[in-house]
């Protein structure tokens, strides 16, 4: 019963750390996008979309944030 519980909680951290890399990731890529569509002339989409673009990695980044206090002092 205890191999169990500590497999169970393995799989909850393995779980918690890839959600954290996979929000990191997405928010690395759409920063670098948003950051070469801005150097462009004609950043039409950048004007349009920065402030929902922004939004999004807000929250992206609030619930990384989330995640790793929640990591670091599991209950």
């Amino acid at each position: 019963m205890a191999n169990r519980r500590h497999t169970r909680a393995d799989v909850q951290h393995t779980h918690t750390q890839t959600e954290i890399n996979r929000r990191l990731y997405r928010a690395k890529k759409l920063a670098r996008c948003l950051w070469a569509e801005s150097l462009s002339d004609n950043s039409v989409i950048a004007d349009m979309c920065i402030s929902s673009l922004l939004s999004y990695l807000a929250d992206d980044l609030r619930d990384v944030h989330k995640l790793f206090n929640e990591k670091k002092d599991p209950q």
